[in-house]
């Protein structure tokens, strides 16, 4: 039997799209994360989270450390959509020329997929680390108008509570 694609989360939470694959979502930057999670959210029918904020968040890039105050949400099934309030003059510029923005993928250790997608010629482009200086999601540039965004598995057990929140029928997967 192949590897659990959720490993071991409960059915349809932060799922990927298959065993040999670790995409789980799509990200969109929005000019105005409320009235993109109103549109959307009807003309799709999705259910979104509640928007989480993360102020202050320190950064990498390749000229050296910035700062961002990141503003998102996701779609609580997967495939997940996420959007992410614009922050100008960042890599979350709704005026950025990318429209697809990234995929989002698990990895078990963002600095040596980051290397591998480097080395195909993926150069990372913003990173955020963890307290332990680890790092803990970093942007690639795949020069095909989309980044490549590697998230820590770590993260994963944070999703179900969040997409249950707002959406009690995902702990029942007949529904």
């Amino acid at each position: 039997m192949p590897d659990d694609p959720n490993g071991g989360l409960p059915p349809l939470l932060a799922a990927t799209l298959g065993p040999t694959s670790n995409v789980y979502h799509v990200g969109f930057v929005v000019p105005d994360l409320d009235a993109a999670i109103a549109s959307v959210g009807e003309a799709l029918r999705l259910t979104f989270t509640e928007p989480i904020e993360m102020p202050g968040l320190q950064l990498f890039t390749p000229a050296g450390p910035a700062e961002a105050a990141l503003r998102l949400c996701y779609s609580s099934r997967p495939i997940h959509v996420e959007l992410i309030q614009s922050v100008p003059g960042t890599l979350w510029d709704s005026d950025d020329s990318l429209r697809g923005h990234h995929l989002g993928v698990w990895a078990d250790d963002v600095e040596a997929e980051g290397a591998r997608l480097e080395s195909l010629g993926m150069p990372a482009v913003w990173w955020g680390v963890g307290g332990d200086g680890r790092r803990m999601f970093s942007y690639h540039s795949t020069g095909l108008g989309f980044y490549v965004e590697l998230v820590d598995t770590v993260a994963r057990a944070f999703y179900p509570g969040w997409f249950t929140a707002v959406d009690p029928g995902l702990a029942d997967p007949v529904t």
